[in-house]
């Protein structure tokens, strides 16, 4: 399974609304993409709460710990990672329920945006040893249908493309020989 987790709290977000998109694209293909929209309900990490997290931050983590695959649409905010998102990496940290996992940062920005979020999310995943891919699939408004899902199948076909791999890759690894992802650009 391919845990998706979206940035972005906008109920209107082009990073939420790619991830759904892939998730339809791959169940064409019986793979299973799951939403986690955990970052919306997480409390402020503290050190504190380690001993003891929060409900929430448990199935969290068991989410991050069951998944063969991490697939991420983070927007930039402020030229870094948005807030509820970096908590909710917080509260993986200790747990270390993301290390090593197979990850796609998948970015929907216009080619030449995003740069700064992908440099901290980059720092933040070296730290947990993380197995990261860059992936660009530019969406904007026009893409989506009247219900806000992104339609247009040239992007539906590269996000479908983006968690092949991701799945591939995931399936192939093994405990001796892990070979990176490789970083992709679709347009």
């Amino acid at each position: 399974m391919i845990l998706a987790i979206s940035g972005s709290l906008r109920r209107d977000s082009l990073n939420s609304a790619a991830l759904r998109a892939a998730a339809r694209a791959a169940a064409r293909s019986a793979l299973e993409v799951v939403i986690d929209t955990s970052p919306a309900i997480l409390p402020p990490f503290s050190p504190d709460l380690e001993s003891e997290p929060p409900e929430p931050v448990l199935r969290f983590r068991r989410a991050c710990e069951c998944a063969e695959a991490i697939l991420l649409a983070v927007p930039e905010y402020a030229f870094g990672i948005p807030g509820a998102f970096k908590n909710a990496l917080d509260w993986t940290l200790g747990s270390g329920s993301l290390y090593r996992k197979p990850i796609a940062l998948l970015s929907v920005a216009p080619p030449g945006r995003g740069a700064h979020v992908t440099q901290a999310l980059d720092a933040v995943f070296t730290g947990l040893d993380g197995d990261v891919a860059h992936y660009v699939v530019p969406v904007v408004a026009a893409d989506r249908g009247a219900d806000g899902e992104v339609r247009d199948p040239r992007i539906v076909e590269a996000l479908q493309a983006v968690v092949t791999e991701l799945w591939a890759h995931a399936r192939s690894r093994s405990a001796e020989t892990q070979t990176p992802l490789r970083s992709v650009r679709h347009t």
